[in-house]
C-alpha cells in the first residue's frame, strides 16, 4: 500500500462498495422496505445458492484476495512472503507494513466469504453475522492506521490521520447498526463515510507520489497540512453531493418504472413474464393459471367489441 497503485487500488475498492451502498439503500428506502434480520427458510440445493450468492461478498473476496497477492509478490519477481530474517542471529521480522496491510486486506476478504456463505449456502440468512463481519476489518484498519505512522513525514502523516478519522466514525456507525441494522440516518452516513475513504485515498496518491505540480510536498510548510485538511473537508462535502445525486437518479429511475407500471399493456405482459418464470420453476399454482387465463379472455373480448 506504500506505493502510488497501493494508495489507488483500495481507493477504488471503497468508492465501488460506497456507491454500491448508495443504490442499494436508496433502493430500500424508496421502496420503503427493511433488511430482514432473519430470513424464511430457503430452497436448498446447488443451483438454488448460486442463484443467491451475493455481488458484494464476491467484490469482497476478489478486491481482498488480490491485495493480499499484491502486497506479497508485485511487481512480478518479488516475493514477500517472509516473516523474519532467518540469516541474522536476532531474527528480526522482515516487510512489517506488507504485513500490516495483508492483516487488513484479508479481514476484508473473510467478510466476504462470511457472506457468500451467510446468503447462499444456509437454510437462513442472519444479518447479524454479516454485520459482525464487516465491522471486525474497519476496525482492525483504524487498529492499524493508529500504529502505521511510525518514521513518516509530517504530510504523509496528516493525510493518514484523516483516513483514521473517517474509519473511525465507520467504526462507530457499525456498532450502532448492530442494534439498529434498519435506520436509514446509520445507512447513508455509512456509505458517505465509505465513499470518503475511497476518494481520499485516491487524492492521497497523488499527494504522496504523484502530486499534480510536479513537486513533492513539503513537510516544513505550514501552508501544506494547513491544506491536507481543507482538501478533505471538500471531499465530506463532494461525496455528500454524490451519494444526494445517487439518490435522486434512483427515484427517478423508480418513479419511471412505476410510471410504467401502470401501464395496462405493461402490466398484462409482466403478469405473462411472471407466469412463465414461475411455471419453469415447476411452482405455479393451478389457480394463478386460471387467473391470468381469464384475465385475457376478457382483454381479447374486450378489443373485439371496442368499435
Amino acid at each position: 500500500m506504500g506505493t502510488f497503485i497501493g494508495h489507488i487500488s483500495p481507493g477504488f475498492a471503497f468508492l465501488s462498495f460506497g456507491i454500491l451502498y448508495s443504490f442499494k439503500f436508496s433502493l430500500l428506502l424508496l421502496r420503503g422496505e427493511k433488511i430482514p434480520l432473519v430470513s424464511a427458510p430457503r430452497p436448498a440445493g446447488f443451483r438454488s445458492c448460486l442463484k443467491r450468492i451475493p455481488i458484494e461478498g464476491v467484490l469482497k473476496l476478489l478486491y481482498g484476495t488480490l491485495a493480499v497477492m499484491a502486497e506479497f509478490f508485485y511487481p512480478p519477481g518479488v516475493y514477500k512472503l517472509i516473516l523474519y530474517n532467518k540469516e541474522k542471529p536476532d531474527y528480526p521480522f522482515v516487510h512489517p507494513n506488507e504485513w500490516q496491510h495483508v492483516t487488513m486486506y484479508a479481514h476484508f476478504a473473510l467478510s466476504g466469504w462470511v457472506d457468500i456463505i451467510n446468503q447462499a449456502c444456509l437454510s437462513r440468512r442472519v444479518f447479524l453475522y454479516e454485520s459482525i463481519a464487516i465491522a471486525i476489518p474497519f476496525y482492525i484498519e483504524a487498529l492499524l492506521l493508529s500504529n502505521h505512522m511510525h518514521g513518516k513525514e509530517q504530510v504523509e502523516n496528516s493525510v493518514h490521520t484523516m483516513l483514521l478519522l473517517a474509519c473511525f466514525l465507520v467504526c462507530l456507525v457499525l456498532t450502532v447498526e448492530l442494534w439498529r441494522p434498519n435506520d436509514p440516518i446509520l445507512w447513508f452516513t455509512k456509505t458517505c463515510l465509505v465513499m470518503i475513504q475511497g476518494t481520499w485515498l485516491l487524492h492521497a496518491a497523488f499527494i504522496l507520489y504523484k502530486p499534480l505540480t510536479g513537486k513533492p510536498w513539503k513537510d516544513n510548510d505550514m501552508a501544506n497540512l494547513m491544506f491536507v485538511i481543507n482538501f478533505f473537508c471538500w471531499h465530506i462535502a463532494l461525496n455528500i453531493l454524490l451519494l444526494l445525486a445517487i439518490f435522486g437518479l434512483t427515484a427517478f429511475w423508480l418513479n419511471r418504472c412505476s410510471r410504467r407500471g401502470r401501464n395496462p399493456a405493461f402490466q398484462r405482459s409482466k403478469e405473462t413474464l411472471d407466469f412463465h418464470l414461475e411455471m419453469a420453476d415447476g411452482a405455479a399454482p393451478r389457480a394463478e393459471y386460471e387467473k391470468l387465463h381469464a384475465v385475457e379472455e376478457e382483454t381479447h373480448l374486450l378489443q373485439e367489441c371496442d368499435p
